[in-house]
């Protein structure tokens, strides 16, 4: 390879010594020299370097084609000075065709930069390094992708992954898998399909009625013993009549759940079943599960709506199958809200 002998200066060395791994010899371009860092070199001040290298981006003009630039297309561009035009032509046309001696190898494509020369290697050629000349080790048609550092990377087909596209992960059984998956996955869509229809039916329904079918009427009663449970080892039983006599046309009553638990890392469990006396089966009865455990204190309040009709009798039935609690000043409290009637 041809020496070239280069006339530097001790504030351009760093410089140099990015642009060619020897100085004086063409080597592999470097991807983090920029055109910038060239027209320093060059000896273009560095506040005008960093605008001509904006006009040079601005124009897709790299260093592969800036030698072959004239003065006049130097001007053109926006490098208006001639004395760093000057420079820039004397610098850069000095520079020969690194890629006329065809360093890369195996049909890689040579792209010249300012002494140095950077390869592509054939997509379809099974060749990486950075001039081409290493055999690529994918397996089963995987190609080889040239890292900066020579190195590789494999590009694998579908179906193969790994290193070095070793493994094959769609096999005939998993492909079956899959499409059984997929039908699944079609089925339950056509289901929440279906559901949704269903669902847009009932809403069509609801607004077709009348407005004002329902009313609910607001009470705010106390219930009696229900107002404020302790809960304890025994399991009680309450029986407590409401405190209003409700219409004919009553269709529910809402009751309110408030829990009071304070104490040091205790616990206050609390789970019963209510409902209207003489109207207990699975679809009329409320129910609550309480557990607080291993906590400093908590306080909660819900609403649960219970079914009723005015035939049986205007009391509640309260069945605790579970209660007790590490602190006598925890309680629960459930109280009348409302209730609600209908035509």
């Amino acid at each position: 390879m041809e020496k070239r002998s280069i006339v530097f200066y001790p504030s351009l060395i760093f410089a140099v010594v990015h642009i060619c791994a020897t100085i004086g010899e063409v080597s592999h371009c470097n991807s983090g020299v920029t055109v910038k860092d060239l027209l320093k070199l060059a000896r273009v001040h560095e506040a005008s370097a960093q605008s001509y290298a904006a006009k040079l981006k601005q124009h897709k003009i790299d260093q592969t084609v800036l030698g072959s630039l004239t003065l006049q297309q130097l001007q053109y561009i926006g490098i208006t000075a001639l004395g760093d035009r000057l420079k820039i032509f004397n610098f850069f046309s000095k520079d020969t065709d690194d890629c006329a001696s065809s360093p890369c190898q195996n049909k890689g494509l040579c792209r010249d930069g300012h002494r140095c020369f950077s390869c592509t290697c054939d997509p379809n050629g099974g060749y990486y390094g950075l001039s081409c000349e290493l055999k690529c080790p994918c397996l089963n048609r995987g190609v080889c992708k040239t890292s900066q550092s020579g190195g590789f990377e494999c590009v694998c087909p579908p179906g193969y992954s790994g290193d070095l596209c070793n493994t094959k992960y769609l096999t005939a059984e998993k492909f079956l898998k899959l499409e059984e998956t997929l039908q699944q996955l079609q089925t339950r869509l056509t289901e929440s399909e279906q559901r949704i229809k269903n669902q847009d039916a009932q809403i069509k329904e609801l607004q077709s009625r009348p407005t004002g079918s329902w009313k609910f009427y607001r009470a705010d009663g106390n219930l009696g013993p229900l107002d404020k449970i302790q809960p304890h080892i025994p399991r009680p039983t309450y029986i407590q009549r409401l405190p209003i006599d409700l219409p004919v046309n009553t269709r529910a009553i809402i009751i309110s759940v408030f829990s009071y638990f304070f104490n040091g890392r205790g616990y206050n469990d609390l789970n019963y079943i209510i409902h209207q006396r003489d109207n207990d089966s699975p679809t009329t009865r409320a129910r609550a599960e309480n557990y607080h455990h291993n906590i400093h204190g908590n306080s909660f309040l819900y609403e649960q709506m219970i079914p009723w009709n005015t035939s049986f009798p205007n009391e509640l039935v309260f069945k605790s199958w579970r209660s007790v609690i590490s602190a006598d000043g925890n309680w629960y409290r459930m109280r009348l809200v409302g209730y609600i009637t209908s035509p």
